[in-house]
């Protein structure tokens, strides 16, 4: 019977041995997959900070894009950095000009600043002050000048280095005689 009980005695303290070996397993089981659980939910809420963070960010730029007539749709955020940025800079050039930028597209704003430095430049040429005035006075002053230098030359009188306002007075009184 002392064998019995004593092989009885080995068997019950494997088994619960065991049974405890099952539970500590069982137990660290757990706890790792709880903290796969929490680091998972770190990272899960740490890109789902981003994206909100990412995705205000862009609401802004399309915000702003917007305000200078910049199309945004499917645009990503570098893009429109990259266009607004552009976009102000046309801005600046358009006021230093006298153009009113306010409500233009960039490609509209473009295109008026190449005008309006082309008809600088050929007003200076033909010895116009080109500062301060709008594009159509500018324009307005370039055909009037040139009409003036068609109609003297016809006249036969030099129309070199000579201003809008004088050659103006040199056509009306030849013209008087």
């Amino acid at each position: 019977m002392i064998n019995k009980k004593k092989v009885l005695g080995y068997v019950m303290v494997g088994a619960l041995g065991l049974n405890m070996l099952g539970a500590t397993s069982t137990f660290a089981a757990e706890k790792e997959t709880s903290n796969k659980t929490h680091s998972s939910s770190r990272v899960e809420a740490s890109v789902s900070h981003d994206k909100t963070t990412v995705n205000i960010e862009l609401k802004k730029l399309q915000t702003e894009a917007k305000k200078l007539n910049i199309k945004v749709d499917g645009k990503k955020a570098d893009v429109l950095k990259k266009e607004i940025e552009e976009c102000q800079n046309l801005h600046k050039q358009a006021k230093k000009l006298g153009l009113e930028p306010d409500g233009k597209t960039p490609d509209t704003l473009k295109k008026e600043i190449e005008e309006c430095q082309t008809l600088q430049k050929q007003a200076k040429k033909l010895g116009l002050k080109p500062d301060g005035k709008t594009l159509g006075t500018l324009k307005k002053e370039i055909e009037e000048y040139q009409t003036l230098q068609k109609q003297a030359k016809k006249l036969g009188l030099k129309v070199d280095g000579k201003t809008l306002s004088i050659l103006k007075i040199e056509v009306q009184q030849h013209l008087k005689l």
